[in-house]
């Protein structure tokens, strides 16, 4: 897409409300002379992409354009898309952030849900995202409310720094097309070849390894292990991920996955005792919220929350 500045990605499913010929057969339907079965020919095609935010990338409506051009040839339509019935045309963007989770600016103000940066940089699942980390939040707010931890500081533990959603972030960055506006980008199966090596070295671990990944939870251990068993497929691709990421970006991100590793130690090792404590009266209120704040913190930091 766009000379290579960009990869496409592609979705499509049937959509429950349209039927082939459906406004003939409801007629029939209601006159009582209906037959056979109702075949769904309605559909919904999504095409996505990441990039960045400079200024000489493609605009919402080059984009739009793309997705006009290519989804024929992807939904393998016989007629031309002047031909078809548009129910919704929907086109926009998802901002993210990547020094997220933002922080507050202000006494007595949180951010939550999307306005938080908290969702993932890789599916922007805001929803789902904040479904997770509800408990946390509510548990948090109240803590905070009792404790009077109400400044700006004080809100800032709420949504503290994340490795497993920072080291999302050289993933997503992964998937972008070209870093110049000349282009220049990677060969054109080379996002394809890694999502696919990803997938099957997961598939071949288990649901201890692809469910947390597919519901946006990165975990240390998984991750090693995927990492293990991809470079062992195809130790020759590792080198050309690594010059299309960029040696900066990489060790950005091995700076958070050593974040991640840590967390997952604390969570495991240090957490449980420190539980007691901040359960106790040895500490002034407000350490003890701050300390809960940083066992959350280790917590879904490490993805140590998540449940099959």
């Amino acid at each position: 897409g766009q000379q290579q500045q960009l990869q496409y990605f592609w979705e499509a499913f049937p959509a429950a409300d349209g039927f082939i010929g459906q406004q003939q057969q409801q007629q029939q339907h209601k006159a009582g002379k209906s037959s056979g079965e109702w075949r769904s020919d309605a559909r919904t095609t999504y095409m996505f992409t990441y990039l960045d935010a400079q200024p000489w990338r493609p605009s919402l409506q080059q984009l739009f354009a793309d997705y006009w051009q290519l989804m024929p040839q992807y939904q393998r339509l016989s007629v031309g898309v002047e031909q078809l019935d548009w129910l919704r045309l929907l086109f926009g963007f998802f901002p993210t952030y990547k020094d997220s989770p933002l922080k507050p600016g202000f006494d007595r103000v949180l951010q939550i849900g999307d306005a938080s940066g908290i969702q993932s940089p890789l599916s922007f699942g805001g929803f789902g995202a904040l479904t997770r980390h509800i408990r946390r939040l509510t548990t948090a707010l109240s803590d905070a409310l009792q404790s009077d931890a109400l400044t700006a500081a004080d809100m800032s533990l709420v949504n503290p720094y994340n490795p497993g959603l920072s080291s999302a972030w050289m993933l997503q960055r992964a998937m972008v097309g070209s870093r110049s506006p000349q282009g220049g980008g990677p060969s054109a199966d080379l996002i394809n070849k890694m999502l696919a090596g990803n997938f099957s070295a997961m598939t071949g671990m288990g649901d201890g390894v692809l469910k947390p990944f597919l519901q946006d939870v990165i975990q240390f251990n998984p991750l090693m292990r995927t990492m293990a068993a991809q470079i062992f497929q195809d130790p020759a691709f590792v080198p050309q991920l690594m010059m299309h990421v960029g040696p900066v970006a990489l060790a950005d991100w091995m700076l958070h996955v050593g974040a991640l590793g840590a967390f997952s130690a604390l969570n495991a090792t240090a957490a449980p005792p420190l539980k007691l404590l901040a359960g106790s009266k040895a500490l002034p209120e407000k350490t003890r919220y701050a300390l809960r704040r940083a066992l959350d913190a280790w917590e879904f930091g490490s993805g140590a929350d998540y449940k099959l």
